[in-house]
């Protein structure tokens, strides 16, 4: 009797265990279920899928014939992420360009989980920040690959452009992901009357500016500005990028030391220099000559002279600065 109870509570146990199987694998979706329920979400949306965490769970699990990336976001008003606010039009953007560029739908799904619906995923990933976006990869099919972990995209990196973002989702997916951005009307026809006030500008000034460029003392300025920048070591700044002053026991300096060295404020005031220099020589050889009163002008000959030769004199002491080794001095 024992023995008939035994085999009898063994075979409900199977039944039941059987019961709970079936139970389980018709509660879980299908593959072909899954996708068709993507594609229906997609085109809902504009080709992005709004999640929550159920279905967050629901798409990323194995198996995945498709591709998916997942932007995780807080777009509340009360949360106020702003990185959150510039990106979302971009990610959704992408979506849309994806979903009209005639490419299979089903090789890459775009979905989106705020936060307010999917704390349960926030909590179980770890995340304290937003935005985050995840990559996954099909895990069967023609396009699977050997990945345990979905990628994350790095926005420090990157960036928050859509462009950035389609050329990094065109290396996962190996199909080239379109950025079609709608034409900006606005900004055409403010180009537009921006360029035809300019030319209506000039047309009326036109007869000044010919006199401006024609005069002789013009390209004698613009000359004289492009040498003092060339000889002062303005194209060296430009090409090696140096450190504007430096910070030397302390004390700060303007003059770096040697022929191979130099500061950003160094050559700003060697040309500085060089311009006392060259307006000396203008005065001395333009404007005292026209003087006709000889007292005043034997004043303005002595002046800048004198400006001049001071001028001169500071430049060899900068010049025995970077060459401490340098004989020759003047004054100074």
């Amino acid at each position: 009797m024992a023995t008939r109870q035994a085999i009898v509570s063994l075979f409900i146990f199977l039944v039941f265990n059987i019961f709970l199987l079936a139970v389980c694998h018709a509660a879980k979706p299908s593959l072909e279920t899954k996708v068709s329920a993507l594609n229906q979400f997609s085109t809902n949306n504009n080709g992005v899928v709004e999640l929550d965490s159920d279905l967050y769970d629901e798409f990323v699990a194995k198996p995945r014939n498709y591709s998916m990336i997942i932007l995780l976001t807080a777009m509340e008003p009360q949360i106020n992420c702003l990185p959150c606010k510039e990106f979302d039009p971009e990610f959704r953007l992408v979506a849309k360009s994806w979903q009209w560029s005639g490419n299979d739908l089903s090789r890459l799904y775009f979905g989106s989980l705020d936060f307010k619906k999917g704390r349960e995923v926030y909590a179980k990933l770890h995340l304290n920040n937003a935005p985050t976006m995840f990559y996954f990869s099909p895990t069967t099919g023609p396009y699977a690959k050997e990945v345990s972990e979905p990628d994350k995209y790095e926005f420090n990196r990157r960036g928050f452009s859509a462009e950035e973002f389609a050329s990094y989702l065109s290396g996962h997916v190996g199909i080239k992901v379109p950025v079609k951005r709608p034409i900006n009307f606005f900004a055409i026809f403010t180009t537009i009357f921006i360029i035809l006030g300019t030319l209506a500008v000039i047309k009326l000034i036109f007869s000044f500016i010919k006199k401006v460029f024609q005069n002789r003392n013009t390209w004698a300025a613009i000359s004289l500005v492009i040498i003092l920048m060339m000889i002062s070591g303005h194209m060296w700044n430009h090409i090696r990028s140096p450190p504007y002053v430096m910070s030397n026991n302390g004390q700060i300096s303007y003059i770096a030391s040697g022929f191979s060295n130099q500061l950003g404020m160094e050559s700003q005031i060697v040309a500085m220099m060089y311009a006392i220099c060259a307006s000396s020589m203008c005065y001395l050889m333009f404007h005292v000559p026209k003087i006709e009163d000889s007292t005043k002008q034997r004043f303005g000959i002595y002046l800048w002279t004198g400006i001049l030769v001071g001028t001169f004199s500071f430049i060899f002491a900068l010049f025995r600065i970077k060459n401490p080794g340098y004989p020759f001095r003047l004054f100074i």
